[in-house]
């Protein structure tokens, strides 16, 4: 594993964020909607994967908003 000197990784991170804001440069995420039929069609398939899960034993719920996956 490759060592690194930690306070010369703060400094460069550093002038790499002071350029980052001087530029105006922001990581902007991805604004264009998803089709619905595409949309429609993911859905089906992610509720059909965890009913499989479930009827397999793989999924079980410990709470309202708690899951356990095992492979």
């Amino acid at each position: 594993m490759k060592k690194m000197n930690y306070v010369e990784h703060l400094k460069k991170r550093a002038k790499f964020i002071s350029v980052r804001v001087r530029l105006g440069t922001e990581k902007v995420s991805s604004s264009r909607p998803r089709d619905p039929k595409k949309w429609e069609i993911l859905s089906r398939l992610d509720k059909a994967r965890l009913e499989k899960w479930k009827k397999e034993g793989k999924l079980t719920s410990l709470g309202k908003r708690k899951f356990r996956f095992r492979p």
